[in-house]
Parts: C-alpha cells; structure tokens; sequence
C-alpha cells in the first residue's frame, strides 16, 4: 500500500523514529493507527453506553407514568394551540 502523507504528518514520524521511539516509519505508522483505532472503539463504546442510559432512562419514565401518548388528537390540539396563538396575535 502506498499513502502519500502531508507534509506535517511525515515529519512527524520522521521525527518520532529519529528520536529512537520507533525503530522505523512502519512501526511509527502502525502505532498511530492502533491508537486511533483503540481511541474509536472507546468513543462506539462511550455512545452505546449512553444509548443504553437514554433507553434506560426512557422506559423508566414509561414505568411511572411520565410520558404522554402522541397520537392524532395530541399533534391535533398543538395544531390548535398554535392556530389559537395566531389568531390571538392578530395575524
């Protein structure tokens, strides 16, 4: 595989091997994506969590009763109170 890098990136690790932290630029290369990597599957894992917690959350509320029914005769009178709104306004 051949990626071309900006400029930026190649004397990063340029930088990195000189340094001795790698011993060469695949090495460098391969590290930097193994972390990226690791960093994505914590970001997926931190988001399903939060998922799970909203969903958590959610069917807790329809336990106790803290949720209404949006059904037709619902989005009907916000229909109304809006209409009541603009009539009342002058428009």
């Amino acid at each position: 595989m051949n990626i071309p890098l900006k400029k930026q990136q190649a004397q990063w690790i340029a930088d990195q091997v000189s340094s001795g932290r790698y011993r060469d630029e695949l090495e460098a290369i391969e590290d930097a994506i193994a972390a990226k990597m690791r960093e994505d599957e914590a970001d997926w894992a931190a988001a399903r969590e939060k998922l799970r917690d909203r969903i958590r959350s959610a069917e807790d509320d329809i336990r106790n009763e803290r949720t209404i029914l949006a059904d037709k005769a619902f989005f009907e009178s916000k229909r109304q109170m809006i209409r009541d709104r603009y009539l009342k306004s002058g428009k």
